[in-house]
């Protein structure tokens, strides 16, 4: 029987899931985009308008919610849905500040004795500038607020933007270690007290193949991650999720939903945890969700019920391998970008559009500057899964397309 689930958010994630669940249920998305209307129906209503999100829900029988963007989160939609007794999957606020406060994540790392880089938080810019004049290996600059973050190898490439970064009236800055080693991400799902891992992936940050450049929101993914064995992700559960579900439980503040390891893994092996994710991000959404053999609206209302701590005792796959790649436009004349070469796609290729994509009057679809699309492919094997992704980014372009060619390590 079709579900009417409503989904907050309207990123690259928010699509992937959104085109999931449409393949069996009736989806609501909002806020809206071009791209999105093809298979659910969008709204105009705000991220953050918690109670016109709950009279929307009740007014039309909404059979679950899900708030994915962090303006949802923060906006305490959680508890208001809670308390008018609607279905939501997601964590309170109190518990999605962890992942949005990047301080407050590295504090609780450390205090929890998990893995993390050694790191400075600092509040005053003489103090960050001093601290980095003595580093003398390459580190990393976060804000508190935002994903942004920068490599540096030296005091004089980093001064710049600390500078501009307390300009900009930044509470807090991180200064972390830079690791050496496989970026990946590690996904359980919980219903505040059991979890399952759902889901690993290779990700790709860094803007340049090689690991060079810029660090980014991901540049692509590869998933399952095969560079993780069985015992690493025993350790990953036993010393990284559950310690984390204990510190919200005694805090008052259960968290509920899929709970993401932002972490580094290195040639030795050991494992180094930098953040943690509310949901799947971006580059990897649609990767992890191909390979999922689940009824996403059973799976995610069993941990809202209270049936999925007795009855779920693991997770179905297709036992595929995907590989997923991010399209950006470098192009910052957004004029008449029409994006080419759709309709030449194999039907079983999956795309993920960001919210910047419009179609014109002759509904077209045109690019802006900024990442554009996700291309995801799935096989037998990551190497075979790698090279149908590569064969079908071929048939696409746009004006300024710039993409990695070496995901999964695949040269293209």
């Amino acid at each position: 029987m079709k579900k009417k689930i409503l989904i907050v958010g309207n990123g690259a994630k928010e699509y992937a899931l959104a085109r999931k669940l449409a393949e069996k249920h009736e989806v609501f998305i909002t806020p809206a985009s071009d791209t999105l209307k093809e298979f659910a129906q969008c709204l105009d209503i705000r991220e953050d308008s918690s109670k016109e999100l709950l009279e929307f829900a009740v007014e039309n029988g909404i059979d679950l919610t899900i708030p994915i963007s962090s303006a949802a989160l923060k906006s305490d939609i959680v508890s208001l849905f809670s308390e008018n007794n609607q279905a939501i999957f997601a964590p309170q606020k109190e518990a999605a500040n962890l992942i949005f406060d990047k301080a407050l994540a590295k504090k609780v790392l450390y205090k929890l004795r998990i893995p993390t880089p050694k790191f400075g938080i600092f509040e005053k810019q003489n103090m960050v500038l001093d601290y980095i004049k003595n580093l003398k290996n390459p580190f990393v600059l976060k804000t508190n607020d935002s994903n942004s973050a920068a490599v540096f190898t030296s005091y004089q490439s980093a001064k710049k933007l600390v500078e501009a970064s307390f300009i900009e009236k930044n509470k807090k800055i991180i200064i972390e270690d830079y690791i050496y080693g496989t970026p990946f991400s590690f996904y359980a799902i919980t219903d505040g007290y059991k979890a399952l891992p759902i889901a690993s992936s290779i990700t790709y940050k860094h803007s340049l193949e090689g690991g060079g450049g810029q660090l980014t929101s991901g540049m692509g993914a590869c998933a399952p991650n095969y560079k993780l064995s069985l015992e690493q992700v025993y350790y990953l559960m036993d010393n990284v999720i559950y310690p984390a579900l204990d510190y919200f439980e005694i805090e008052g503040n259960p968290y509920l939903g899929i709970l993401g390891v932002n972490g580094i893994l290195t040639e030795e092996g050991r494992i180094f945890v930098l953040g943690w994710h509310s949901f799947m991000q971006d580059c990897d959404a649609a990767a992890v969700l191909e390979d999922l053999d689940e009824d996403l609206f059973a799976l995610f209302n069993s941990c809202i019920i209270g049936s999925f701590s007795d009855e779920k005792e693991h997770i179905c796959y297709k036992n595929l391998y995907t590989s997923s790649l991010v399209l950006v436009c470098q192009n910052k004349v957004n004029n008449e970008n029409i994006i080419q070469g759709l309709e030449e796609l194999d039907e079983h290729t999956v795309l993920s559009f960001y919210p910047t994509v419009k179609k014109n009057k002759y509904l077209e679809l045109e690019a802006e500057y900024g990442p554009v699309l996700i291309l995801t492919t799935s096989a037998s094997t990551a190497a075979r899964a790698a090279n149908k992704m590569y064969d079908e980014v071929k048939s696409l372009y746009f004006k300024g397309m710039y993409y990695r060619r070496d995901i999964c390590n695949i040269k293209k």
